[in-house]
């Protein structure tokens, strides 16, 4: 037991940022957001107490080699500078609004420190910079802390997670469709702990890519430990999640995504272990579709009728129309203060001073403090310098994944004397990954999965696992 935490002990803890996000309120209460700060504490002890340590190594020794580490990877950097920006915004506000004499207009008065970014609502902002604290802590923990195998074992809990999640969901939907958790009343429809089913459908369209990967990795028997018919159980819940969840945009692209990993399953399978493999993703196939078509094809279901209302006139209406005037706000405020943006959860302070005011009323309705296009929201929030930190984590991380990429591939043409295809280099664990997430950023550009911790976490842990899982053979 001392031997699996000294093992695993960081990729537990990272869990946690998971596990609690999802299950308190899916992620979008601030209610709970006070675990975060706590979580990300605990996961930092973690990592000096329990670094990855050599056979060789004394722990004095993997505190130091841990060290040098992090003062080797541009990802600190840029989160460092990241979460400083998001703490002087913080800290240098509230702006008021207030009705200027002179120049006839209500504007915002100045921040106690002019020149540094600021915000309006400071709780918002308090609330951001818990969010990309936790992101950081998590990010780093992952990337300094984990061996190979404990990201696996990391990537396992999270699809264990979202069926766990599904598995409440339909319990709910089947004895209590307005009482999340049996007892708290909910006025909207909700899915499992999702409170806005969009949230639902992000989270898990981006577990069931995760989970496409993992079985087909099980399917190719690649290690003693994989155990395909518990990754097919996990993924038909997973799906189903998605399904049930009614968000249009994720059953889209939830489709797409298992009609791209059935050819790549075959392909990969039939390149590893020939016909066996096309056999095997075949079965499991045939089980994910028996399961998802005794709901779907029930005329009575919630889910066949919105799996049948989904037309281009429909995506339209709701994908455009109030949400094109609130993104076309976005910009402007963006292009008023482009480099400091306005702060963390302000946009909703600005957009009224940026649309017409017979159009004021629609800024009472429920879901209208959000631009409903995460990347606006955030460019608009926090400017060049905020979204270009978030942005420039993510590209550190994408190139030392193709980088690792390009390097196994060689080592594997080396290996073998031939050159080996891209389709049987890259692990499918890292493809199913990689397609889930850009499914998140495509979700992302209509409607705001990232304003859920649960998905925002999510995202950054599984991209952080996967340069970790490429550099060998796995």
């Amino acid at each position: 037991m001392t031997s699996f935490i000294a093992r695993y002990g960081v990729a537990l803890v990272v869990s946690l940022f998971v596990i609690w996000s999802s299950w308190a309120r899916g992620g979008s209460s601030p209610s709970y957001w006070w675990a975060l700060p706590w979580i990300s504490l605990l996961s930092v002890e973690t990592l000096f107490v329990l670094p990855p340590r050599r056979d060789y190594e004394s722990p004095r020794g993997a505190v130091r080699h841990l060290l040098s580490k992090l003062i080797r990877d541009p990802v600190f950097y840029f989160g460092l500078a990241l979460i400083i920006f998001l703490t002087i915004q913080w800290l240098n506000g509230p702006r008021v609004l207030e009705w200027s004499q002179a120049d006839a207009q209500w504007q915002f008065t100045d921040a106690p420190i002019p020149d540094l970014p600021s915000c309006v609502d400071q709780e918002g902002a308090r609330n951001v910079l818990i969010w990309f604290t936790a992101m950081f802590a998590a990010v780093m923990s992952v990337r300094l802390g984990t061996t190979t195998r404990s990201k696996y074992l990391l990537l396992r809990i999270l699809v264990t997670n979202g069926a766990l999640l599904s598995i409440l969901g339909i319990a709910q939907m089947a004895t209590a469709p307005t009482k999340l958790f049996w007892f708290r009343p909910m006025s909207t429809f909700f899915f499992s702990t999702f409170g806005y089913p969009n949230h639902a459908g992000s989270f898990f369209l981006l577990m069931s890519a995760l989970n496409m990967g993992l079985l087909i990795r099980a399917l190719a028997s690649l290690d003693d430990n994989n155990h395909p018919i518990f990754f097919t159980v996990t993924l038909i819940l997973n799906i189903m999640g998605v399904y049930l969840s009614l968000c249009r945009a994720a059953i889209v692209l939830e489709t797409g995504l298992i009609v791209f990993a059935l050819i790549y399953g075959c392909t990969y399978l039939f390149r590893r272990i020939g016909g066996v493999g096309i056999t095997k993703i075949v079965t499991a196939t045939l089980a994910i579709f028996l399961c998802l078509g005794i709901i779907a094809f029930s005329r009575d279901t919630k889910m066949a009728k919105e799996v049948r209302s989904i037309t281009g006139d429909a995506m339209g209406q709701v994908y455009g129309g109030d949400r094109e005037m609130l993104a076309d706000a976005a910009v402007k405020i963006w292009q008023d203060n482009p480099w400091p943006g306005v702060g963390g959860w302000s946009f909703k302070e600005h957009v009224g001073l940026y649309i017409p005011e017979k159009d004021w009323p629609i800024l009472e309705q429920r879901g209208k403090a959000n631009v409903h296009n995460d990347i606006l929201q955030f460019l608009c929030e926090h400017g060049a310098i905020g979204f270009g930190l978030m942005t420039a984590i993510v590209i550190a991380i994408l190139v030392q994944l193709i980088w690792n990429l390009i390097h196994m591939k060689r080592l594997l043409n080396d290996q073998t004397g031939r050159n080996s295809s891209w389709v049987g280099s890259i692990p499918p664990t890292a493809v199913l990954s990689l397609a889930g997430l850009t499914c998140v950023v495509i979700h992302c550009t209509i409607d705001l999965p990232f304003r859920s911790t649960a998905i925002l976490l999510s995202w950054f842990i599984i991209l952080a696992c996967l340069p970790g899982i490429v550099h060998r053979r796995s």
